[in-house]
C-alpha cells in the first residue's frame, strides 16, 4: 500500500506577538445608542492582497466584564496569519447606568454583535474586507456569542436593528466557540466531579441570572429551571428568553462549519456544554471539530491555536496548512460513502477523515508534544461504542484483517493494543489521565513512521464472526 508522505506543522510559526498591537482604526463608531456610542477596533495585517478575510473577536467576561483592547493571543495570530481582525464592544450587563434608557440584559449583546457585523459589510470596501469571508471568534461570553451568531441567522428576535444597515447581512462563514456555554438553563446540571464547578450558576448573582434580568433575591436560573413548566407570568416569558439565548435552540443545517474548543477540567463553563453543541450539530449534519482538551481549563492556548486557525483558514481560504499525519485505509474496506456523518471535509470517503485524529497536526487534540514524546488519539464522528486504539510499526499488508479477524485491518507489523475506551456522543479519546502515555516514536529512533488505527465493534462480543469497523488509518513521521 502507498502511503502519502508525513508534514509536520510548525508550531512556531503561531508564536505569541511580544506586546499589544495597535488598531490600525481604533474606535470605529458602528451604531450610537441615544449619545453612547458602541465602538470597534479594526487591525488590518501587513502582508497579503486585499480585499481582507475578516476575523470577528468577541471578548469574554461573563457578559458583565472584559474589553475589546487588547486583543486576545488568538486573534493576534490570526491577524499575523493575513486576517483582518474586528474587535468588538457591546452592551454589558453591568452597564445599565451607562446605556439607559437601553436595555443590557439579553438580548442586547446578540443585537449589538449582529449590529456591527452589518456596519463592517455595509464599510467593507472602505476598509479593504471581504464582505463575502467573515468568521466569528470568541471566548466564554465571547465563545457563546460567537456560536449564537453561526446559528441564528435569519432568526428575526436576535437581529435587532441596532446601527441599522439592515440590507446587509449579519451571518458569518465560520465560528470558532471556545468553551462558551451554550445552554444556560443546564449549566449547573452539566457540571460533573471532577472537575467540579467554582461557579454557582443557579444563583442570582450568577452571570448567567444577570444575563436574563433575573437577579434579585430569591430568583436566578435555578428558579426558572424550577418553574420550566409554570404558566404562571414571568416564567413562560423568562423560560422563552433562556431558550432565545442557547446557540443550541437555533442549530440547523444551514448553519456555518464551527470549531469548538473545551478544556476537560474547566470549572467555570461545564465541557458538556459544548458536548451539547456538538451534538446538536452532528445531528443536524453542520460540519464541525469539537476539540475537548485534556485537563485543560477555562483558557486555551499552545497547540490548539493553530488548529483553529488553520480551520478558519480552510473555511474562508481554502487549505493553507499541511497536515502532520497522512490518511490512508479506509477501514470498511469499500469505495462507497463512509457512514460517519462529518461533513467537515467535501469528497468521496472524506466524511471518515475525523473517524481518527492524532497528534500535535491539523487533526490534532490535546496535549501532543512533539517535544515531550507524547500523544493524544481521538475516535470521532463514529457509533457509540466502544473503540480500540492501535499502534502498528508499520502498514498492513498480506495480514489485512487476520490479526483481529474482522474489518479491514489497516495497520501492520508489531501491532500494539494501546487501550479501549465507550464512544459518547460519537467520540473518545486515548490517552485519558491515569491512562499511560502513548509514546510518539514507539521506542525507536527519531524518523520512525507509526500507523494508528482505531476500531469499533457493533456486537456485543469482543471481535466475534460478523463485528466490523468504519475507521480510516494514519501514518505518523515524528521528528527528534
Amino acid at each position: 500500500m502507498k502511503l502519502l508522505a508525513c508534514l509536520t506543522l510548525l508550531l512556531a510559526a503561531f508564536a505569541l506577538p511580544a506586546r499589544a498591537q495597535a488598531p490600525t482604526h481604533p474606535d470605529l463608531a458602528y451604531a450610537t445608542l441615544g449619545a453612547q456610542p458602541l465602538k470597534l477596533d479594526l487591525y488590518l495585517p501587513s502582508g497579503g492582497t486585499p480585499p481582507y478575510p475578516l476575523w470577528i473577536s468577541i471578548h469574554g467576561g461573563g457578559w458583565s466584564g472584559g474589553s475589546k483592547f487588547p486583543l486576545p493571543g488568538l486573534s493576534s495570530q490570526a491577524l499575523q496569519q493575513g486576517f483582518a481582525v474586528a474587535s468588538l464592544q457591546y452592551r454589558l450587563s453591568s452597564q445599565a447606568v451607562q446605556f439607559a434608557p437601553f436595555p443590557v440584559t439579553f438580548p442586547a449583546q446578540i443585537h449589538d454583535i449582529k449590529g456591527a457585523i452589518r456596519w463592517l459589510r455595509a464599510n467593507a470596501a472602505s476598509y479593504q474586507l471581504d464582505a463575502a469571508r467573515f468568521g466569528a471568534f470568541g471566548t466564554s461570553a465571547g465563545g457563546h456569542l460567537a456560536a449564537l451568531l453561526a446559528t441564528s441567522g435569519g432568526v428575526a428576535a436576535l437581529e435587532g436593528d441596532v446601527g441599522g444597515n439592515l440590507g446587509f447581512s449579519s451571518s458569518v462563514q465560520a465560528a470558532i466557540d471556545f468553551f462558551g456555554p451554550t445552554d444556560v438553563l443546564n449549566m449547573n446540571p452539566d457540571v460533573t466531579t471532577p472537575p467540579g464547578s467554582g461557579i454557582d450558576h443557579d444563583a442570582p448573582a450568577s452571570p448567567e441570572s444577570r444575563l436574563v434580568g433575573w437577579s434579585a433575591a430569591g430568583q436566578g436560573i435555578g428558579d426558572i429551571r424550577a418553574h420550566l413548566l409554570d404558566p404562571t407570568a414571568p416564567y413562560p416569558a423568562l423560560v422563552a428568553l433562556c431558550n432565545q439565548i442557547n446557540p443550541v435552540s437555533w442549530v440547523d443545517a444551514s448553519d456555518p462549519p464551527m470549531f469548538i474548543g473545551h478544556g476537560t477540567h474547566d470549572t467555570s463553563v461545564p465541557i458538556n456544554q459544548s458536548t451539547r453543541l456538538s451534538a446538536a450539530l452532528f445531528a443536524a449534519g453542520v460540519a464541525h471539530d469539537f476539540r475537548a482538551v485534556p485537563l485543560a481549563g477555562h483558557g486555551l492556548g499552545g497547540a490548539i491555536n493553530p488548529l483553529a486557525i488553520a480551520f478558519m483558514q480552510e473555511k474562508l481560504l481554502g487549505p493553507v496548512v499541511p497536515e502532520a499525519g497522512s490518511a490512508y485505509c479506509a477501514g470498511d474496506g469499500s469505495a462507497s460513502s463512509c457512514p460517519c456523518g462529518n461533513a467537515s471535509f467535501a469528497g468521496a470517503n472524506q466524511g471518515c477523515r475525523h473517524s481518527l485524529l492524532v497528534g500535535a497536526n491539523l487533526n490534532a487534540v490535546g496535549t501532543a508534544s512533539i517535544a515531550s514524546d507524547s500523544l493524544l488519539l481521538r475516535a470521532d464522528s463514529m457509533p457509540n461504542t466502544p473503540m480500540i486504539f492501535l499502534q502498528g510499526s508499520a502498514a498492513a499488508g498480506a495480514d489485512a484483517g487476520a490479526v483481529f479477524g474482522d474489518g479491514l485491518l489497516c495497520v501492520g507489523g508489531t501491532i500494539r493494543r494501546l487501550g479501549a475506551k465507550l464512544n459518547t456522543l460519537g467520540w473518545s479519546s486515548y490517552p485519558l489521565p491515569g491512562d499511560p502515555p502513548v509514546s510518539v516514536k514507539g521506542g525507536a529512533s527519531p524518523g520512525v513512521t507509526l500507523h494508528y488505527q482505531a476500531w469499533f465493534r457493533d456486537g456485543a462480543a469482543y471481535c466475534s464472526g460478523g463485528t466490523w469497523n468504519l475507521s480510516n488509518a494514519l501514518a505518523l513521521t515524528w521528528g527528534p
